[in-house]
C-alpha cells in the first residue's frame, strides 16, 4: 500500500476513535440522566459547554489573526520584505533565517495565518471548555443572602462570580502570550527581528505593536532594522 494511503487510513482510524468516544460519553451521559429524571440538566450543561467553546473559539481566533494580519501588513510596509529569487536555495543556505527569508514571500500569508489562529482557537477553546461549571454557576447565580463584613457584598459573588472573572483574566493572560508569539513568529520571518550572532535587533514596526499604538511608529530608514527615536 502507498505511503499516501496508509496515512490515510491512519487518520480516518483516528478520526474515527475519536468520533466514537464522544458519542459513547454523550450517549452514557444522556442515559444516566434521563434515567434519574434529568434530561433538562443535561441539555444545560451540554448548552453550556457549546456556548463557551464557540465563544472561546470565536474569541481566541479573532484576536490572532487580527495580531498576524496586522504584523504581516506592518512589517510588508516597512518594506523589508522584498521578491526573491529562489535559486539561492539550490546553492544551500546557511541559517534557518536564510532560509526562511527567501521563502517568505512564497508562503500564502494571508491562509496561513487564518489557518493557524483557526487552530490555536480549537485547542484553546477545548481546554476552557472545562470551566462550563464556572460559566453556568454564573449564569444561574442567586443571592446567598449573607454579606462580606468587610466588603459588603453578597458571599454569592465570590462563590459564583469571581471565579468566573479569574477565568477571563487566565483566558486573556494566555491571549496576550499566543498573540506575542503569533506575531513575533511573522515579524521573524519577515526579517523584522533578527537575533544571531553577527546581529541582535527589533524594527520600530515590532516594538510598536508589541508596546503602542502602531500610529506611533516613526516612518525611519527603510532597512535600518532599528527602532526609531
Amino acid at each position: 500500500m502507498p505511503r499516501r494511503g496508509v496515512a490515510v487510513a491512519v487518520v480516518v482510524i483516528l478520526a474515527s476513535l475519536i468520533i466514537l468516544g464522544l458519542t459513547s460519553s454523550f450517549l452514557v451521559d444522556w442515559a444516566w440522566f434521563s434515567a434519574v429524571g434529568y434530561l433538562g440538566v443535561f441539555w444545560t450543561i451540554l448548552g453550556g459547554k457549546a456556548a463557551l467553546f464557540f465563544a472561546v473559539f470565536a474569541g481566541s481566533a479573532i484576536l490572532l489573526w487580527v495580531n498576524g494580519y496586522l504584523a504581516h501588513r506592518f512589517a510588508r510596509r516597512r518594506g523589508h520584505v522584498h521578491r526573491v529569487d529562489l535559486e539561492p536555495i539550490a546553492r544551500g543556505v546557511q541559517t534557518l533565517p536564510e532560509l526562511l527569508g527567501l521563502m517568505g514571500q512564497r508562503l500564502p500569508w494571508r491562509l496561513l495565518i487564518a489557518g493557524v489562529a483557526v487552530v490555536l482557537g480549537i485547542l484553546v477553546a477545548a481546554g476552557e471548555v472545562g470551566n462550563w461549571g464556572v460559566l453556568l454557576r454564573y449564569v444561574y447565580q442567586v443571592p446567598y443572602g449573607l454579606s462580606d463584613p468587610q466588603y459588603g457584598k453578597d458571599i454569592g459573588f465570590y462563590l459564583f462570580s469571581l471565579p468566573a472573572y479569574v477565568a477571563l483574566k487566565n483566558w486573556l493572560l494566555l491571549m496576550l502570550v499566543l498573540s506575542f508569539l503569533v506575531a513575533g513568529a511573522v515579524y521573524w520571518v519577515h526579517g523584522e527581528i533578527e537575533f544571531d550572532e553577527q546581529r541582535r535587533s527589533i524594527s520600530a514596526a515590532a516594538i510598536a505593536h508589541g508596546s503602542e499604538e502602531p500610529r506611533q511608529v516613526s516612518p525611519g530608514p527603510k532597512d535600518s532594522g532599528r527602532p526609531a527615536p
